[in-house]
């Protein structure tokens, strides 16, 4: 298989690349390379294809591909090398480093497409109350509240959250920038982040799409060193957001009395932010 990396090709390490070695550690096979027992084609395509990532991706440590002897008939065993791979990716931004099926198809998946792990909300509608508080609560400000004309139709955010109305004119997503002006304390600082993770708006990939949406819109970049360096950076600007909001997510969460603490200081802020932009029309977005 041809590469395109634009690094020099580190020594091959026997059972990945430098078949002769591979041969030379079977005593009983013949120094013969068109002998009956090379690896099928199909794991030598794979052992090419993840020297090529290893060259790409980690340039600096020649020696995490040299050592990976790997027996490329056991299917076991490229498995496990492709998780070790993914394992070490890992630690530059969230990917799938567990390969529970270790079909041929399955590994070679993983060394042609990203198995990136996308930290954004998918906005099915019937998951939205598995999701830790204030994110349902938001959801449904937004989206569940009856229309003003619709007067027949059951108002679910006014059913679930009798004890935390805001004004119906009330949007959260218009209430960032007020947000951020008002300085406010941990943990409820990353409330404005929140509210744009759930508006897919913040402007960074792992934050504004989710997992769901990424795989049914088949939207997994490609292994390349631009979209590698890009993942790189754009994890490095999400992680401390993310942190953020962790912080509030499980802030107060342990029984229904601190969730409602919770509901009542998100509410309350909310409200802050709000009347601020009916007093100052024009610094609201």
């Amino acid at each position: 298989m041809q590469t395109n990396s634009p690094y020099l090709l580190v020594q091959p390490a026997p059972g990945i690349l430098d078949l002769i070695a591979t041969l030379q550690a079977t005593p009983s096979v013949p120094l013969n390379l068109t002998c009956a027992n090379l690896p099928p084609l199909a794991f030598l395509l794979l052992a090419d294809r993840l020297a090529e990532l290893y060259e790409m991706v980690f340039p600096d440590h020649p020696e995490w591909l040299n050592g990976e002897v790997v027996d490329w008939e056991d299917e076991t065993e490229v498995a496990a090398a492709v998780e070790r791979f993914l394992g070490r990716v890992s630690t530059l931004f969230p990917v799938h480093d567990d390969i529970w099926d270790v079909d041929l198809e399955i590994v070679e998946w993983r060394l042609y497409e990203i198995p990136v792990i996308p930290m954004g909300y998918d906005e099915w509608y019937d998951g939205w109350d598995d999701l830790k508080e204030p994110a349902p609560y938001l959801l449904h400000m937004r989206y569940s509240r009856r229309d003003e004309d619709s007067l027949y139709l059951r108002d679910e955010f006014a059913d679930q959250y009798p004890d935390h109305q805001t004004p119906r004119y009330l949007e959260s997503h218009r209430l960032v920038e007020a947000l951020r002006q008002m300085e406010l304390p941990e943990p409820l600082d990353a409330l404005p982040d929140l509210i744009e993770m759930l508006d897919h708006n913040t402007g960074n990939s792992f934050l504004d799409v989710g997992e769901l949406s990424l795989a049914e819109g088949g939207g997994y970049p490609l292994w390349n060193q631009e979209d590698v360096e890009w993942l790189a950076a754009e994890w490095q600007k999400a992680k401390p957001i993310l942190d953020r909001i962790h912080r509030l997510l499980d802030w107060q969460n342990n029984t229904t009395e601190e969730i409602g603490f919770k509901l009542t200081a998100v509410r309350d802020v909310l409200l802050d932010a709000y009347q601020q932009t009916l007093t100052c029309p024009a610094e609201t977005n």
